[in-house]
């Protein structure tokens, strides 16, 4: 059997805002044919840790990250990495839908007019369309891609922002408890768009909802106070941990 590759690494990755040390030591690795969900409770590191695969935090002035983390083999923190690029390969959706207040044709185009992926409009269209398509959208908007964005529902600017990550041929998306702010219909549907771009994309959730976690993962990473404490199939995780925090988290006797 040959040995799987990792999209990408991280090793003995600590991240510091300021004095406090949010994330200790860290050593996880994220395969392209899988969902990885983060899961813990509140303030434990598991979004510290999503924004370091695509260096948002670079965007806090008082936060460091050390250690390595690499994507394709290479160092995403390297001085000659574009961050630029770097967000287009991994890209990221986030706990609120964020449209932007554009119409929700050009929110899915502004990707990729500012990596020049589209050499006439028909091309332009075409990324479009199959974007929208991929995230499950595109019956609902097909005749109305010139409204904004933010006219759309909750769940549908939350499907829009996943075609806009998709749109510049990511290699990884990272989501941030994409389904917090979303009712249970529209999380069904988001829940359903995972599982079906699972394959195309290496995709890391972080999620406060086990029972999610259970539904759209292959892979399980326990966080706790800063700490990965355990990482394995979703399966063993959730039946058969074998940390007794892990167990404890599991079972509700803390969150």
């Amino acid at each position: 059997m040959t040995e799987r590759v990792a999209k990408m690494t991280a090793r003995g990755v600590d991240v510091f805002y300021g004095e406090a040390q949010a994330i200790k030591s860290v050593d996880l690795d994220i395969f392209s044919d899988e969902v990885t969900a983060l899961i813990g409770p509140s303030g434990c590191g598991k979004s510290t840790f999503l924004r370091c695969l695509n260096r948002m935090n670079d965007t806090i002035p008082v936060a460091r990250v050390t250690g390595t983390i690499t994507l394709e083999g290479e160092d995403i923190y390297d001085k000659s990495i574009d961050v630029v690029q770097l967000r287009a390969r991994v890209g990221m959706v986030f706990q609120k839908p964020n449209p932007f207040p554009k119409s929700i044709y050009d929110n899915i185009a502004y990707g990729p007019r500012i990596h020049g992926l589209a050499s006439s409009t028909a091309q332009m269209d075409e990324i479009v369309s199959v974007s929208l398509q991929k995230a499950g959208l595109w019956d609902e908007v097909k005749d109305r891609l010139q409204n904004p964005g933010t006219t759309l529902s909750g769940g549908q600017q939350q499907r829009l922002c996943i075609a806009r990550a998709i749109a510049v041929n990511p290699e990884v998306i990272l989501m941030d408890e994409p389904c917090s702010a979303l009712d249970p219909i529209a999380t069904a549907r988001v829940e359903e768009l995972i599982e079906e771009l699972r394959g195309r994309y290496a995709i890391v959730i972080v999620t406060h909802n086990m029972q999610q976690a259970a539904r759209v993962s292959q892979k399980t990473a326990f966080f706790h106070l800063g700490d990965l404490v355990e990482v394995g199939d979703t399966a063993d995780i959730f039946t058969n941990p074998s940390n007794e925090k892990t167990k404890d988290y599991i079972t509700g006797r803390y969150g």
